[in-house]
């Protein structure tokens, strides 16, 4: 593939995944405002952080894509393509999230590097963890012998 055919591939692919974040947007945020809304819901429910509560989603297509590699079989709807282009939608949705935690906190970076007596995302959600998960974590299992 010549340097033009990919710029040209990767500029359809951009524009196709943006259009595919957008049209997913509502339903996923149940039209609401705050495009990070499924994932501190989800999160709110079963007492992880939101970042946690995005992992499974974006796994699911990375673990169709190592199936890809493995076997070359496609064995859903949901093409190659597609599923990197939700992949890319997450990786943005997640750097936001990111920032959206920083800016809050004051700290307004976007570093992986974590500055002195700065908390994590994770350390400041397990100090409001919500009561539902509260009730998740008294739950015991019972064996029977």
């Amino acid at each position: 593939m010549t340097y033009k055919e990919f710029t040209e591939y990767r500029d359809k692919f951009v524009d196709e995944a943006l259009d595919i974040s957008d049209s997913k947007s509502i339903e996923y945020t149940i039209s609401n405002e705050d495009k990070h809304y499924n994932f501190k819901h989800v999160a709110e429910r079963i007492g992880i952080t939101p970042q946690q509560a995005m992992m499974p989603y974006v796994l699911k297509h990375v673990d169709a894509i190592c199936n890809d590699a493995k076997t070359g079989k496609q064995v859903s709807d949901e093409t190659v393509r597609s599923r990197c282009q939700d992949i890319m939608n997450y990786a943005i949705l997640y750097a936001s999230l990111h920032h959206e935690q920083k800016t809050t906190k004051g700290t307004n970076h976007d570093s992986n590097t974590k500055r002195s007596g700065a908390e994590s995302s994770e350390a400041s959600w397990n100090e409001k963890k919500p009561t539902e998960h509260r009730k998740w974590n008294e739950l015991k299992t019972s064996s029977k012998s």
